[in-house]
């Protein structure tokens, strides 16, 4: 829910040149549902590229210019004026994607949810709601959630290098969900406590998709590559300016990975590379190109 007080918090964030803003119960969940800002102790960290994703939420969704308009706009205003700050539906409490999710399966796979069966086609998925799917039984026997909309859709062209953990498993995929995707991280939250089914998650290799995965109600594995070879991938093909800019936003948070078994080990190869590596990497297509790319030379 964006209520006033957030929306002010928000504002005062942008006209600020300070990056750090104590982190209420209201930002917090902000930050969860568009995967924005990093902790670092009670406190929220933002990059110059959240903030602008912070104005393009308040113009896009809310109708709120964030170049023209600050917390005191709202000072000395009736309720009928302050509504042309900002869309009225907005103010009302409504959020774009609340309560949504996004569904598919692994390639070949029958999509078997809220009483139906479907076959969809690559890169297809559908949407529901929440206690839709909740609603009847779930013909999956685990739940697999993808942090970035670009694998979620190519999910089928991911290699079996990290899929092959799933090759007994029948996965009902989400997808994480972010403020243009039209469903929210809450909803897969809300999903993975409500239901038994085992938890995977295939993020970045970057500090912030460790947090994310740390971050799920229940988590069982994260899909990787055995961890030489990842190594060896982030070695050669991993962005060093990715790994400082979140490492720095996001150290006290990540000191807690370092003490679970399920994300530690792919943290210390991190940490020892000193680079990340885009889950995109892992897309069929991505790794043809660079195949291509270096025979060319």
């Amino acid at each position: 829910m964006m209520d006033k007080r957030l929306i002010n918090t928000l504002l005062d964030l942008l006209h600020s040149p300070d990056s750090r803003i104590r982190a209420s119960k209201g930002l917090h969940g902000f930050c969860e549902e568009y995967n924005l800002g990093m902790m670092q102790g009670a406190s929220l960290v933002f990059s110059e590229n959240d903030k602008t994703e912070i104005g393009r939420i308040l113009q896009g969704e809310l109708g709120i210019n964030p170049a023209t308009t600050t917390s005191a706009s709202w000072k000395q205003l009736d309720r009928a004026q302050s509504l042309g700050l900002a869309h009225d539906e907005k103010l009302s409490g409504y959020s774009v994607g609340a309560g949504r999710l996004r569904l598919k399966t692994l390639a070949g796979r029958l999509l078997q949810v809220a009483g139906g069966r479907w076959t969809l086609p690559a890169r297809a998925d559908i949407g529901l709601d929440l206690e839709v799917v909740l609603g009847s039984r779930i013909g999956h026997d685990s739940l697999l959630i993808v942090e970035n909309l670009q694998t979620f859709d190519d999910i089928h062209e991911v290699g079996p290098n990290v899929t092959d953990l799933l090759a007994d498993r029948d996965p009902l995929v989400l997808y994480r969900g972010d403020a243009q995707g039209g469903t929210r991280a809450d909803a897969v939250h809300a999903l993975i406590a409500r239901t038994v089914l085992p938890v995977y998650v295939f993020v970045d290799f970057d500090p912030a998709g460790m947090v994310i995965a740390s971050g799920l109600p229940r988590l069982d594995q994260v899909l990787s590559p055995e961890l030489m070879k990842l190594e060896a991938l982030i070695r050669t093909n991993g962005i060093s300016q990715r790994y400082l800019d979140q490492v720095a936003a996001a150290s006290h948070a990540l000191e807690r990975l370092e003490s679970d078994p399920r994300i530690a080990p792919l943290w210390d190869v991190l940490r020892r590379v000193g680079k990340a590596l885009p889950q995109e990497y892992f897309h069929h297509r991505f790794t043809q190109n660079v195949s291509r790319s270096i025979k060319a030379t």
